[in-house]
């Protein structure tokens, strides 16, 4: 009897043990090295609606699974996008078509990253009111 309380100890020892070392694998999995992450917008600071912007996500580990971009919980056209092979980003084009807070955020599998970004009014006057001097022709050197 006293040896079958020693086994059955040490196998829930073990069993204790790799559960441990199994959780701890999955809290820190998605911060390692998650799938899609470093979501950015370009644009700088100031958003119109009306103008188009480049949404880039990374992907650093999984680059056979598309990444579907959202705005406000809605897919933006053109989503979902099949990473390259030969790149760790992806990219889509964006563009506002309301003011206020936008929550854009780039899925891959179970993994997503979002940022949030506020949009105002676009002026009447197309390209022009886009930023980028001449309708956009020459850059502003805000990106």
């Amino acid at each position: 009897m006293k040896v079958q309380s020693v086994r059955a100890r040490r196998a829930g020892m073990g069993v204790t043990a790799f559960g441990a070392l199994a959780a701890t694998m999955v809290m820190a999995a998605p911060q390692a090295g998650a799938w899609v992450g470093n979501l950015q917008v370009d644009g700088g600071a100031e958003h119109k609606t009306g103008c188009s912007y480049t949404v880039t996500a990374s992907v650093e580990v999984d680059r056979l699974s598309t990444v579907k971009f959202t705005d406000n919980g809605v897919d933006i056209p053109g989503s979902p996008v099949a990473p390259s092979l030969l790149s760790n980003k992806v990219t889509i084009k964006w563009t506002p078509t309301t003011v206020g807070n936008h929550k854009l955020e780039a899925r891959q599998i179970l993994i997503s990253d979002s940022i949030n970004v506020q949009v105002t009014a676009g002026s009447n006057t197309g390209s022009l009111g886009c930023g980028g001097g001449l309708g956009g022709l020459i850059p502003t050197g805000s990106s």
